[in-house]
């Protein structure tokens, strides 16, 4: 159900999810319990895989963002499966090589850009990795707090970025949704060669 934790940060490995419906957030917590925003699995993904792998606790705390349906394989038949069948272990190697580029290019992202530039940038990825996209202006249905931590900012904060966005015309807000109007506009901006006004 949606705000279920499917797996918790620091507790034994016991296996991998295989999300098949609906929306995971993959987060992480620090010293003093702050949330950071790794990715959202989607259908297709699998959560889980490296503490599986290296016989470590879970690395993250994955929570249904919105009802999800996941399948669970056990640690031993996941390797065994993987030991057995090269097609799918190369499968999963590719899939965690795209996840640590995405973590490594936020981690940069974080370094060196503005909060302004890493949250245009944070929309456009979301937007292009909208699998279920049927329409030229996919929705963004996350919650103004999980969009603020996964930038590592605050709430109020994004507010203010996104009322700018909004009065730029670059995004409308609809029923709590987000959508990108104008994505030559938002990308100067993820580049940081928005034009001044």
């Amino acid at each position: 159900k949606k705000n279920d934790i499917i797996l918790k940060q620091h507790e034994a490995a016991q296996g991998v999810y295989c999300v098949q419906e609906g929306v995971v957030k993959v987060s992480t917590y620090g010293n003093i319990n702050k949330e950071f925003i790794l990715w959202f699995a989607r259908p297709g993904d699998i959560i889980g895989i490296d503490s599986c792998v290296s016989n470590e606790n879970y690395s993250c705390t994955a929570l249904a963002v919105e009802p999800v349906n996941a399948c669970f394989i056990p640690t031993s038949d996941f390797k065994e499966l993987i030991s057995r069948e090269p097609v799918v272990s190369r499968k999963l190697m590719k899939d965690m090589c795209e996840k640590i580029n995405f973590i490594e290019d936020r981690i940069t992202s974080i370094s060196r850009k503005k909060i302004r530039e890493q949250f245009a940038e944070m929309l456009i990825s979301m937007s292009m990795k909208n699998k279920d996209a049927v329409v030229d202006n996919p929705p963004i249905n996350y919650s103004i707090k999980d969009l603020a931590n996964i930038i590592g900012t605050t709430k109020n904060y994004l507010y203010k970025i996104l009322s700018d966005f909004n009065s730029k015309k670059v995004i409308s807000m609809h029923n709590k949704k987000l959508i990108i109007k104008d994505f030559d506009k938002l990308s100067l901006i993820a580049i940081g060669d928005e034009p001044v006004n």
